[in-house]
Protein backbone atom coordinates (compact mmCIF):
# COMPACT_ATOMS: atom_id res chain seq x y z
CA UNK A 1 0.00 0.00 0.00
CA UNK A 2 1.30 3.46 -0.92
CA UNK A 3 1.85 5.80 2.00
CA UNK A 4 -0.23 8.99 1.84
CA UNK A 5 -0.04 12.39 3.51
CA UNK A 6 -2.31 15.39 3.59
CA UNK A 7 -1.89 17.91 0.80
CA UNK A 8 -1.91 20.74 3.31
CA UNK A 9 1.48 21.24 4.93
CA UNK A 10 2.56 22.43 8.36
CA UNK A 11 3.74 26.04 8.46
CA UNK A 12 7.43 25.17 8.97
CA UNK A 13 7.37 22.92 5.88
CA UNK A 14 6.25 25.83 3.69
CA UNK A 15 8.16 28.56 5.55
CA UNK A 16 11.20 27.02 7.30
CA UNK A 17 12.51 28.29 10.63
CA UNK A 18 15.59 30.51 10.55
CA UNK A 19 18.88 28.93 11.51
CA UNK A 20 19.85 29.56 15.12
CA UNK A 21 21.28 33.05 15.48
CA UNK A 22 20.13 34.18 12.03
CA UNK A 23 18.33 37.48 11.72
CA UNK A 24 16.28 37.44 8.54
CA UNK A 25 14.96 40.46 6.65
CA UNK A 26 11.30 41.25 7.29
CA UNK A 27 10.50 40.30 3.67
CA UNK A 28 11.30 36.71 4.71
CA UNK A 29 10.30 36.83 8.38
CA UNK A 30 6.80 38.30 7.88
CA UNK A 31 5.47 35.43 5.70
CA UNK A 32 7.08 32.95 8.12
CA UNK A 33 5.41 34.63 11.11
CA UNK A 34 2.03 34.73 9.34
CA UNK A 35 2.27 31.04 8.41
CA UNK A 36 3.28 30.13 11.96
CA UNK A 37 0.33 32.04 13.43
CA UNK A 38 -2.07 30.32 11.02
CA UNK A 39 -0.53 26.96 11.93
CA UNK A 40 -1.28 27.55 15.61
CA UNK A 41 -4.93 28.41 14.95
CA UNK A 42 -7.12 25.93 16.80
CA UNK A 43 -9.76 25.74 14.05
CA UNK A 44 -9.88 22.23 12.64
CA UNK A 45 -8.15 20.61 15.61
CA UNK A 46 -9.55 18.52 18.42
CA UNK A 47 -8.46 21.11 21.00
CA UNK A 48 -11.79 21.08 22.85
CA UNK A 49 -12.60 17.37 22.64
CA UNK A 50 -13.63 15.72 25.91
CA UNK A 51 -10.43 13.68 26.24
CA UNK A 52 -8.05 16.64 25.80
CA UNK A 53 -6.38 17.95 28.94
CA UNK A 54 -7.84 21.43 29.61
CA UNK A 55 -4.32 22.75 30.24
CA UNK A 56 -3.35 21.71 26.71
CA UNK A 57 -6.32 23.63 25.32
CA UNK A 58 -5.43 26.75 27.31
CA UNK A 59 -1.74 26.51 26.37
CA UNK A 60 -2.64 26.12 22.69
CA UNK A 61 -5.03 29.07 22.83
CA UNK A 62 -2.28 31.25 24.31
CA UNK A 63 0.16 30.07 21.63
CA UNK A 64 -2.37 31.01 18.94
CA UNK A 65 -2.84 34.51 20.40
CA UNK A 66 0.86 35.14 21.00
CA UNK A 67 1.93 33.92 17.55
CA UNK A 68 -0.75 36.07 15.93
CA UNK A 69 0.37 39.17 17.84
CA UNK A 70 4.00 38.52 16.90
CA UNK A 71 3.05 38.12 13.22
CA UNK A 72 1.01 41.33 13.26
CA UNK A 73 3.84 43.18 14.99
CA UNK A 74 6.29 41.99 12.31
CA UNK A 75 3.85 43.23 9.66
CA UNK A 76 3.54 46.60 11.41
CA UNK A 77 7.35 46.94 11.50
CA UNK A 78 7.55 45.99 7.82
CA UNK A 79 5.02 48.73 7.07
CA UNK A 80 7.30 51.23 8.83
CA UNK A 81 5.22 51.65 12.00
CA UNK A 82 6.93 52.02 15.35
CA UNK A 83 6.04 52.42 19.00
CA UNK A 84 2.44 53.03 20.02
CA UNK A 85 1.26 53.24 16.41
CA UNK A 86 2.52 49.72 15.71
CA UNK A 87 1.11 48.31 18.92
CA UNK A 88 -2.26 50.01 18.40
CA UNK A 89 -2.46 48.56 14.90
CA UNK A 90 -1.72 45.06 16.25
CA UNK A 91 -4.32 45.30 19.01
CA UNK A 92 -7.01 46.64 16.67
CA UNK A 93 -6.88 43.39 14.68
CA UNK A 94 -7.21 41.04 17.65
CA UNK A 95 -10.82 41.43 18.79
CA UNK A 96 -13.20 38.62 19.75
CA UNK A 97 -10.92 35.82 18.56
CA UNK A 98 -11.23 37.08 15.01
CA UNK A 99 -7.81 37.40 13.45
CA UNK A 100 -9.21 39.12 10.40
CA UNK A 101 -6.25 41.45 9.96
CA UNK A 102 -3.80 38.53 9.96
CA UNK A 103 -5.68 36.76 7.18
CA UNK A 104 -6.12 39.99 5.26
CA UNK A 105 -2.39 40.64 5.42
CA UNK A 106 -1.53 37.03 4.54
CA UNK A 107 -2.90 37.53 1.04
CA UNK A 108 -0.79 40.68 0.61
CA UNK A 109 2.34 38.73 1.51
CA UNK A 110 1.51 35.74 -0.72
CA UNK A 111 0.77 33.34 2.13
CA UNK A 112 -1.92 30.84 1.13
CA UNK A 113 -3.59 30.23 4.48
CA UNK A 114 -5.66 27.40 2.98
CA UNK A 115 -2.47 25.42 2.28
CA UNK A 116 -1.41 25.46 5.95
CA UNK A 117 -2.44 22.56 8.15
CA UNK A 118 -2.93 23.38 11.84
CA UNK A 119 -0.43 21.86 14.23
CA UNK A 120 -2.04 18.95 16.09
CA UNK A 121 -3.79 19.65 19.35
CA UNK A 122 -5.92 16.80 20.59
CA UNK A 123 -7.25 13.99 18.44
CA UNK A 124 -7.78 14.43 14.71
CA UNK A 125 -11.41 15.34 14.15
CA UNK A 126 -13.83 12.89 12.51
CA UNK A 127 -14.91 15.59 10.07
CA UNK A 128 -13.12 18.16 7.96
CA UNK A 129 -13.87 20.80 5.36
CA UNK A 130 -13.47 20.81 1.61
CA UNK A 131 -13.08 24.25 0.06
CA UNK A 132 -14.05 25.23 -3.45
CA UNK A 133 -11.70 27.11 -5.72
CA UNK A 134 -11.75 30.84 -4.97
CA UNK A 135 -14.48 32.89 -6.62
CA UNK A 136 -15.38 36.54 -6.32
CA UNK A 137 -18.64 37.62 -4.77
CA UNK A 138 -19.52 41.21 -3.94
CA UNK A 139 -15.99 42.21 -4.91
CA UNK A 140 -14.38 39.86 -2.39
CA UNK A 141 -12.72 36.48 -2.79
CA UNK A 142 -14.69 33.70 -1.17
CA UNK A 143 -14.86 29.91 -1.14
CA UNK A 144 -17.69 27.49 -0.59
CA UNK A 145 -17.15 25.22 2.42
CA UNK A 146 -18.46 21.66 2.42
CA UNK A 147 -18.24 19.71 5.69
CA UNK A 148 -17.17 16.10 5.05
CA UNK A 149 -17.38 13.17 7.47
CA UNK A 150 -14.08 11.38 8.08
CA UNK A 151 -10.56 12.38 9.00
CA UNK A 152 -8.61 14.62 6.63
CA UNK A 153 -5.65 12.21 6.80
CA UNK A 154 -7.87 9.42 5.45
CA UNK A 155 -9.63 11.41 2.72
CA UNK A 156 -8.67 10.49 -0.84
CA UNK A 157 -9.31 14.06 -2.04
CA UNK A 158 -7.24 15.67 0.75
CA UNK A 159 -4.21 13.37 0.60
CA UNK A 160 -1.51 12.54 -1.88
CA UNK A 161 0.93 9.69 -2.31
CA UNK A 162 4.29 10.15 -0.64
CA UNK A 163 7.06 9.93 -3.19
CA UNK A 164 9.79 7.47 -2.34
CA UNK A 165 13.25 8.94 -2.06
CA UNK A 166 16.33 6.80 -2.53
Amino acid sequence: MTERRTKRRYAHELYPHADEGDIRPLDVEVPYRIARAVGFDVQGTGWLEDDVDPKLSVDRSMQMINESKLALLAIALHKGMTGDAAWGWVESGMGDGEFWRLHEEAAKYGVDTYAIKPYPCGPERDQHDHLSEPHFRYGMESRTVTRVQGKESECEECTEAVEETR
